[in-house]
């Protein structure tokens, strides 16, 4: 209490007590606002926002895609007595199959970055940068071969605890793979919200120019775009890309419903602490009407003319999500 009607009623003489937070300015903004509201009691209402999280929203988006009880369990989207923890869980499976130098440093900080942009189509050379900086932390170096070992037994790790979303991933791949070598040019489709998403990836027009003060040196410009579609692109963007449009429609829809101050910053949604039961239960109400109402994946497949069913688990009860707590927290 003494702290906080410090900071709160003289914040510049008492620097030395925020300043070194870790979010300093938003503890200041905390500190006047429980003093204001709760010790002075000077106003009787709040206008700080409270920010909540999807536990990483790529895997929540593709559990309900893949319709994967296991993947939906573990980032909250069934309900639970206490948040799960997904990283930490595949730190788990893959600690056995890495180095034996480098298993007392598995856990869900060495685990999240990767985990968390493999769903965007993160490749496993950015899976190294991301563990090794993770390791890094710790005050360990890791040697090359050791690296590769790690990077595999995380993502094998995935295959075996998040087995939904790692499938659509791949299916999504081979289908696209598939459209562009049979002629398509762009792809289109709609999102659970109606918008309309057309992916066009073509090729650049590439110009070799010759400097002289530099010496014979040849670099490659990229100035418009070509007439040949860039299937490489188009098969690393594609899952990135709908798993963006679901996300967008699902923050979206519950925005368009939510009467009361709001920001959104891509999977993270902030409103006043007062705001934040009604803006809670939008939130699962809207991702149970995105995937326990309709079969999306299914729609989604027909709409770019894919040729395969897609490896839907089927095991899930989307509209279950209803009674997760920690859905967003």
């Amino acid at each position: 209490m003494v702290l906080i009607t410090r900071v709160s009623t003289d914040p510049i003489r008492n620097l030395s007590d925020w300043a070194d937070a870790d979010e300093p300015w938003t503890f200041l903004a905390a500190c006047e606002e429980y003093y204001s509201t709760c010790i002075d009691c000077s106003r009787h209402y709040t206008n700080l926002p409270v920010a909540v999280d999807a536990t990483c929203s790529g895997l929540q988006i593709l559990a309900g895609l893949a319709r994967d009880a296991s993947t939906a369990r573990l980032v909250n989207v069934l309900p639970g007595s206490e948040p799960q923890d997904a990283y930490k869980v595949i730190a788990i499976e893959a600690e056995p199959h890495c180095p034996v130098s480098i298993r007392p440093y598995m856990d869900r900080k060495t685990t999240k970055r990767t985990v968390m942009t493999v769903p965007y189509n993160a490749k496993p050379f950015s899976n190294r940068t991301y563990i090794r900086d993770a390791l890094k932390e710790k005050g360990v170096e890791i040697e090359k071969d050791d690296l590769t070992a790690t990077v595999k037994a995380v993502r094998e790790a995935m295959d075996v605890i998040v087995p939904g979303p790692m499938r659509v991933m791949k299916w999504i791949e081979k289908e696209v793979g598939e459209a562009i070598k049979n002629g398509a040019t762009e792809l289109t489709w709609t999102s659970p919200s109606g918008f309309v998403v057309t992916q066009r990836l073509m090729k650049k027009v590439v110009q070799e120019i010759k400097l002289q003060l530099l010496g014979r040196c040849k670099i490659n410009v990229a100035t418009e775009d070509s007439d040949k579609v860039d299937l490489a692109h188009h098969k690393n963007a594609t899952a990135p890309n709908l798993i963006h449009s679901v996300d967008a429609a699902l923050l979206h829809e519950t925005a368009i419903r939510f009467r009361a101050p709001l920001a959104l910053i891509h999977d993270s949604v902030l409103a006043r602490s007062t705001d934040m039961g009604q803006l809670s239960s939008l939130v699962r109400e809207t991702y149970m009407r995105i995937f326990a109402d309709r079969d999306y994946l299914k729609e989604w497949a027909e709409q770019i003319g894919a040729q395969s069913e897609p490896p839907i688990i089927g095991d899930l009860e989307p509209e279950r999500v209803i009674e997760s707590t920690y859905f967003f927290c």
